[in-house]
């Protein structure tokens, strides 16, 4: 598709508004048609603030015939969604996929589980994130047998720790564990907190036993948006190690050396070049660098611009990124740390249909 993708919103809420934001700012990559509204309040949105197109019912959207659409709906809105548009063969990205249940996910997958749907699972994409994940895989380290992870809620942070680990839909011994903590209230959606307040917040905790591997995940409620709370990566290997930034390994068995992650930035100490993330460099190389300069994106935004482009990808050649039988394997599994949490017992993952793809 050497043409801009011509691509159609669903959702016009506070995470719909980062691709209406992207596609906007790449238009060699995306033709943004418009948006499906369903409220007064998002078609002002749409037609005021984001100036584009208005589609009054998701039958106008599917006869537009667009390349895909991007649906970021709430959790319950996404089977309805994903049948409909499967029944007119539109690729869809969703923005998440949660599923109440097992049960749910296996009727969505024996309706159209072969169906294009992929899932903007952004956060193995953010570019630190991402660094980590080739210096797991590169080799440098060795086998890597464990992967521990703090910053965000289980099914976002277990798309990170397969990575690391080399995991596909294997499936582990579950150990889950909750408990109820207090902290000071910090920034959401909203903005900046208001006032000095404790409030109550849910800490899960789980250990999946692979066998030969572990992963390792603890999260509290909103953590990712705390000022108190420090997002931390470990990942052990049988010749070195990544804490967060920094990896120690070994140019042979007498000879161990660490180097950082580093971030090279741009805008900063007087640099005129502009205000953006130039890429990662780790051991005097170049790990990643930025497709998006001289754009402003901050990292999030980076990591759902390249689910994006992937999107795009997929629709041309078929090659995935991250299907809804991938999200389905995280959500089943952090599905049975809640259940592994409330039994006080471990859980066994068991083969599901969508396993047999």
């Amino acid at each position: 598709m050497s043409r801009p993708a011509r691509i159609i919103l669903i959702g016009a809420g506070w995470r719909g508004s980062f691709f209406a934001r992207i596609a906007r700012m790449l238009p060699e990559d995306f033709e943004f048609l418009g948006v499906v509204c369903t409220s007064a309040k998002h078609e002002a949105l749409a037609r005021d603030e984001w100036k584009t197109g208005i589609y009054h019912s998701h039958e106008a959207a599917i006869a537009d015939k667009p390349d895909f659409v991007i649906a970021a709906v709430p959790a319950h809105a996404v089977d309805t969604l994903a049948k409909l548009y499967a029944a007119h063969d539109i690729p869809v990205l969703f923005e998440t996929y949660c599923s109440a249940s097992v049960e749910d996910m296996n009727a969505l997958y024996k309706s159209i589980g072969h169906a294009p749907i992929q899932v903007a699972e952004q956060y193995p994409f953010q570019p630190m994130h991402l660094a980590r994940i080739h210096t797991a895989r590169s080799g440098v380290l060795g086998n890597v047998y464990m992967a521990k992870a703090s910053f965000v809620q289980n099914y976002h942070m277990l798309s990170v720790l397969r990575r690391l680990l080399g995991i596909g839909m294997e499936l582990p011994t579950v150990y889950g564990y909750t408990r109820e903590n207090r902290r000071i209230a910090g920034p959401n959606r909203a903005g900046d907190p208001v006032m000095d307040e404790i409030q109550s917040v849910h800490e899960e905790m789980f250990l999946l036993d692979y066998g030969d591997k572990c992963a390792i995940g603890d999260y509290e409620s909103m953590q990712q948006r705390s000022w108190i709370r420090t997002h931390t990566i470990h990942v052990r290997a049988e010749r070195g190690e990544i804490l967060n930034e920094t990896v120690t390994c070994l140019k042979d068995y007498l000879s161990p050396y660490t180097y950082t992650l580093t971030r090279s930035e741009a805008g900063t100490h007087g640099n005129l070049e502009g205000n953006y993330l130039r890429g990662i460099i780790g051991n005097g190389e170049w790990i990643w660098r930025n497709p998006y300069i001289p754009l402003r994106f901050f990292d999030d935004e980076i990591a759902i611009a390249t689910c994006m482009q992937k999107m795009k990808t997929f629709v041309e050649t078929g090659e995935g990124f991250y299907s809804l039988l991938e999200s389905f394997q995280d959500q089943y599994i952090s599905l049975l740390v809640a259940e592994s949490a409330a039994k006080h017992q471990p859980v066994q993952a068991l083969p599901q249909p969508w396993h047999a793809s």
